[in-house]
Order: C-alpha cells, then structure tokens, then sequence
C-alpha cells in the first residue's frame, strides 16, 4: 500500500526553509557572524534591578554591545555581594578618517586587548547603569571617559575588567543617606509649631488694628509734610531764581570791577615810576656837594646873621628906645 503524501506539510516545510534561508542570508549580509566580539565583566555593588540579558550597551549614546550575563557573586570571608555583569562589545564599531574601512582601534594602535584596555582605563573610560525608559524602568549600560572618578577593580587579576561608578540616582541616594533628615525634620516641625502658635496668638489678631491705625497715622503724617513742602519747594524756586540773576549781576560787576583794577594798576605803576624819579632827584638835591646845598648853606648863614643884628638892634631900642628919633650917637648939644 502507499502512503498518501500531505501537501499541507510539505508546503510548510518549504515555507519554513525559505524562512530560514531569508534569516540566514540577511545575517551574513550584515556581518553578525563576521564580527568579531570581545567580552569584558563590570562589578556592580548596587540592585541593577531593571538590567537584562540583552539590554544594550552604548557609548555616548551609540550602541556597542550587549549584555550577556548578570550573576551575583560573594566573598566567603566578609559576606560582601557584588553583581557581575558580563557584556560583548563589537568591533568595527569605530571608524578613523585616516585608517582603512575595516580598521579597528587593535589594528591601529599595534596593541592587543588587554594593553589597549589598560590605556582606556588610564586615561578615564568608565562603566555606568543609566535609564533606558522611565516608562518601564528598563537600565542600560553606558561606556564613557571619567578620568575624574577612581578606577576601582574587584574581579581576579588578569580578567578583562571596567570598572565601574554609581548611577545618578545611586550618587543621589547616598547624598540623602548622608543628610541628618531626622535632625531637619525635627527642626522644620519646632519651625511649623512656631508659626501656628504666632498665628494663633492674640496679639497677631490684634496686628491688623495696628497696622491700620500706623498706616492712618502715616498717612496723615504725609499730608502734614505734603503741606509744609509745598511752600518750602517755591520759597527754593524763588531763591533758585534770585541766586541766577544775583550771579549775573556778579558777573556783570566783576567784569567792570576787573577793568578798574586793571586801570588802577596801571595809574599805580605810572606813579610808582613817578615816585622813583622824584626819589632820584631828591638824591641828587640833598647831596652834600650838590650847588643847591652849598647856596642853601650860605643863605642859612646870611639869615641867622641878620638874624643877630635884628635881635642887636631889638635890644638896643629896647634899652634906648629914644634912639630911634636921635639916632645912634645921642642927642646934639
């Protein structure tokens, strides 16, 4: 007898090889069995709770890799944890302007992986779990340069290790761990029960009739002054007004005050010269060997001798006052 042969099972079976052929030509065309992959572990202390096998791992954003194993691992002696995870990075991920198109950065620098991974540790690369969703809490990893952060490794000598840093909500917990939250709570309810009883107190109802009569009081205090100012601000105005022409006045009479005292000056100066040439004469006037002394000598001696006679001539009348009808000899006999 013969079988009868299903045409519905052969159909699938070509359908699922024509499948399978599909999957395998577009792998090989996009090289994912010609790439060559390198594994590397990261240590973690903390929950990486949201991390998976599979979960990308990027450089500045760029995806690089995948994650291919989490474990958990501890220390017999100090039953300290620490989270292994274990990723591939690809190569051939970086491209160079002056390299061939399949160079990667072990056929440029000459080095193998484990010297090329000592000078990027060296020079700050660094592991970090970072948020891939905040919708679904789904965490990636992400490779960048921290040359600021210590380069901690936990796993065994030799082993190709990142080492890693804390997540920003990790930095962030710990700073909130390392508040005094007790203490601030403790200071931020004394401050709360402080107001409420500041408000509640009687003197805070009574703080509005204060401020009520204070602001009335300010008012009628600015009226007073508002009062005052006004006649003061125009007594100011016509001073203002007083002092420009009492200035140009000034200036006008200065300006002849300075002409006077120029001419002033000047009469004064011609005087002076005056005086120095009267001064010179008289020098020359009163010198002993000068004509007008010697002639006024004599005439000094001629007075006072006929000084002396008048006098002679006053005494004699005075004695014999007859003489002047009889002369000097007496009377004639």
């Amino acid at each position: 007898m013969s079988t009868k042969v299903n045409k519905s099972m052969i159909g699938l079976f070509v359908l699922g090889a024509l499948v399978l052929a599909v999957l395998a030509v577009a792998a090989f065309g996009s090289g994912m069995f010609l790439t060559k992959k390198h594994k590397f572990v990261l240590y973690f202390d903390n929950s990486v709770s949201g991390l998976s096998i599979g979960s990308p791992v990027v450089f500045r954003g760029v995806p690089v890799g995948t994650v291919t194993g989490i474990g958990v691992q501890a220390d017999a002696g100090t039953l300290r944890f620490t989270i292994p995870v274990h990723i591939e990075l690809e190569s051939g991920k970086i491209s160079f302007r002056s390299a061939p198109k399949n160079a990667t950065l072990l056929s440029v620098t000459g080095e193998n992986i484990s010297q090329l991974l000592q000078r990027l540790i060296e020079i700050g690369l660094r592991a970090q779990l970072v948020t891939q969703s905040f919708v679904t809490g789904q965490l990636a990893v992400s490779l960048d340069f921290m040359p600021e952060s210590p380069a901690n490794l936990k796993g065994k000598e030799g082993e190709p290790e990142i080492p890693t840093v804390p997540s920003a909500f990790e930095q962030f917990s710990n700073t909130l761990r390392s508040l005094p939250l007790t203490e601030l709570v403790d200071k931020l309810m004394a401050a709360v029960a402080g107001v409420e009883r500041l408000v509640n107190s009687p003197q805070t109802g009574m703080i509005p009739a204060s401020i009520n009569t204070a602001l009335d009081q300010a008012t009628k205090m600015m009226n007073d002054l508002q009062a005052r100012i006004d006649p003061l601000a125009k007594s100011m105005e016509d001073a203002v007004k007083n002092y420009a022409t009492l200035a140009q006045n000034l200036d006008r009479r200065s300006d002849n005050l300075s002409n006077a005292a120029d001419k002033t000056i000047e009469n004064f100066n011609a005087t002076l010269k005056e005086a120095r040439a009267a001064t010179v004469s008289i020098q020359r006037v009163v010198n002993q060997d000068s004509p007008t002394v010697t002639d006024l000598n004599k005439a000094l001696t001629e007075i006072a001798a006929a000084a002396k006679s008048i006098r002679a001539l006053a005494d004699t009348l005075e004695r014999h006052p007859e003489a002047l009808l009889q002369g000097k000899g007496g009377p004639r006999r």
